[in-house]
């Protein structure tokens, strides 16, 4: 039987005290996987356990705009990884028990479409896996939804009416850019007598043409006496001296539509051959504007191109 001599007994001894003394300082660690359930309530703010050094995966059952993600405190991560359907993050320095770091991200798609997760620390926990759901939706949900959905697009059909029906930005130096204006300049006109002929549910208060070397443009204060509002679409002109009508290449309406008994202003632009000055808004012209089933026409016998 061996017997240790005094001095190796005394190390033997400080040897066990020692280990003993390490395996009371650090702490037995609890980690794991564990699941959380969203339920889209106000304030709804989920906490996740982080310990420094080790691995949090947010595994999630749909997926994310990568850039919505914003994590409290970026510096204090030694890893934010967002992917489509998951979060890694990794914790540099420890954080305090009361501390708490928000983690946002926001679902391309769903409800809830936003969440908030508190990022903490408390001794002897981590959590290594952590599985975000959200319910499946009810039908009364699914329709709320869609409501919704409608609701945006019918907003952004009429902003976008609203757009179409704004003049388009005109400036000297965009006119000159374009080459529209040459050393002869233009001439503007008014057609009294022309105006005074409209026939149908429609009238012209107004006609004044503007021409330049390469075209003409005739505008026309329109008065619309049907029922119904009017949006001219395309226009023709046809020479009185006779030939064959030739679409104008340009309708553009200072409003989306006229509507019954209301007026708006129209121009028609029309592509002329190459001509001197003299011969400028001298030439008549029927012009015949129109809806785009062509069922509603404006009609004026007699401009000058």
């Amino acid at each position: 039987m061996f017997l240790p001599s005094p001095v190796h007994a005394v190390a033997l001894a400080s040897l066990l005290g020692s280990l003993a003394a390490t395996a009371q300082a650090v702490p037995a660690e609890r980690s794991g996987s564990r699941s959380i359930v969203l339920t889209g309530k106000a304030g709804e703010s989920p906490l996740i356990y982080l310990a420094p050094g080790s691995f949090t995966f947010i595994v999630l059952d749909a997926p994310i705009v990568r850039e919505s993600v914003q994590v409290e405190g970026r510096a204090r991560f030694a890893r934010v990884d967002p992917s489509d359907l998951g979060i890694t993050l990794v914790l540099a320095a420890p954080l305090a028990p009361t501390e708490r770091l928000a983690l946002r991200f926001t679902y391309r798609e769903g409800s809830p479409e936003s969440v908030v997760f508190l990022l903490t620390s408390q001794p002897g926990t981590v959590d290594t896996v952590v599985n975000v759901s959200r319910p499946q939706q009810t039908m009364e949900a699914c329709r709320v939804e869609l409501s919704a959905v409608r609701e945006r697009c019918a907003a952004q059909s009429k902003e976008l009416e609203e757009l179409k029906a704004r003049p388009q930005a005109v400036s000297p130096a965009a006119v000159a850019l374009a080459g529209l204006v040459d050393l002869k300049g233009m001439r503007s006109g008014h057609f009294r007598e022309a105006c005074r002929w409209g026939e149908g549910e429609f009238r012209a208060a107004q006609c004044r043409g503007l021409a330049a070397s390469t075209w003409t443009v005739v505008v026309l204060d329109v008065s619309n006496g049907g029922e119904e509002p009017w949006a001219p679409a395309w226009a023709e002109v046809t020479p009185v001296a006779g030939g064959e009508p030739r679409r104008a290449r340009a309708v553009l309406s200072g409003q989306a539509t006229i509507p019954p008994g209301g007026t708006g202003s129209v121009a028609v632009e029309v592509e002329m051959p190459e001509r001197k000055p003299k011969a400028w808004l001298q030439e008549p012209h029927t012009l015949r504007m129109c809806d785009a089933t062509a069922s509603r026409c404006l009609s004026v016998p007699r401009v000058t191109l």
